[in-house]
C-alpha cells in the first residue's frame, strides 16, 4: 500500500523584500524553498507531510546581472529525530544550516538534499561560505543538488563521492548536468527565459526533478521534465511586480 506522506520535507518559508541598487523597496512577497516546494507538489498530486518548518526574512537585491540575497532575520534552528521519520523520500532544502543533520542516517528511505543553505553565508548578498560535512552526513545523500556556483564550497572528495549516487548541477540558463554511477548527462532547456527574476526556481526545479523520479525512477527523464517545468515557472513570472522595476538595459560604447 503507498504512504499517506510519501515525501517529508524539512525546509524553511520566508518573507522575501526585494531592493534595487539604491536600496530603494520594490516589493515583498512569500518566499523561501518551502513555499516552492509544496506549491510544486500539491500541482504534481505528491503527498508530502512537512512536519516543522519556520520563517526567515531575506533580503534580494536586484540588479541586471540577476538577484542576490541575505539573510536579515534567520530561521529557527531545529533539531531533527530522523528515525522518527517513515516516509519513503526525504527533501531537505535550507535557508542556511538550520536543518541539523545530526543523526542523517538514522532515517532509512532516500535523502534528496539542496546544498544552498549550507553554503550560505547569509550575512552580506550572495556571499557564501564552504561546507565541510561529516563522512555520515556525505554517506546518507542520495541526491544533492546544487549551481554550479554553490559546488565550489563543497569538497572535491565529498563531489567525487556524491557522482557515483546522484549529483545535480544546476546551469541557469543553460539547463543542467546530471552525475549519476559515474557518468553524466547535460540537458538544455528547449526555450530560454531572459528579462525575468529567477527567485525561487531552484527550488521549483528541485520539486519536479523529485516528484518525477519517485513517480518514474528514472533521473535522466526527472532532469528533463524539472528543467520544462522550470522554463514554464519562469515564463509565468514575466509580469511580476518586481520584474516591472527592472531598469532598461542599455548598450555600453
Amino acid at each position: 500500500m503507498e504512504q499517506k506522506n510519501k515525501i517529508t520535507i524539512l525546509s524553511t518559508f520566508a518573507q522575501d523584500t526585494f531592493i534595487d541598487e539604491m536600496n530603494n523597496f520594490l516589493c515583498e512577497q512569500e518566499g523561501g524553498p518551502a513555499f516552492y516546494l509544496t506549491k510544486a507538489f500539491a500541482l504534481e498530486g505528491i503527498p508530502f507531510d512537512l512536519p516543522t518548518t519556520s520563517i526567515g526574512w531575506v533580503e534580494i537585491l536586484m540588479t541586471q546581472d540577476g538577484e542576490r540575497g541575505k539573510i536579515v532575520r534567520k530561521p529557527v534552528v531545529r533539531t531533527i529525530r530522523f528515525q522518527d521519520i517513515t516516509s519513503s523520500f526525504l527533501v531537505v532544502s535550507t535557508l542556511l544550516d538550520e536543518i541539523k543533520l545530526n543523526d542523517l542516517s538514522d532515517f532509512s528511505g532516500r535523502i534528496f538534499l539542496d546544498v544552498q543553505g549550507y553554503v550560505r553565508d547569509g550575512s552580506d548578498f550572495g556571499k557564501k561560505r564552504d561546507w565541510v560535512p561529516s563522512e555520515e552526513i556525505v554517506n546518507s545523500i542520495f541526491c544533492l543538488k546544487g549551481t554550479s556556483e554553490e559546488l565550489r564550497y563543497i569538497p572535491d572528495f565529498f563531489l567525487s563521492k556524491q557522482k557515483e549516487k546522484v549529483l545535480v548541477e544546476t546551469m541557469g540558463e543553460s539547463g543542467c548536468k546530471i552525475f549519476m554511477k559515474g557518468e553524466n548527462i547535460t540537458i538544455r532547456p528547449v526555450h530560454i527565459v531572459s528579462g525575468t527574476n529567477t527567485v525561487g526556481a531552484g527550488d521549483i526545479f528541485f520539486a519536479y526533478f523529485i516528484a518525477y523520479y519517485i513517480r518514474n525512477g528514472d533521473i535522466g527523464m526527472s532532469g528533463k521534465y524539472a528543467v520544462e517545468k522550470t522554463t514554464e515557472f519562469l515564463m509565468r513570472k514575466m509580469p511580476d511586480l518586481c520584474n516591472r522595476f527592472r531598469k532598461p538595459q542599455t548598450a555600453v560604447a
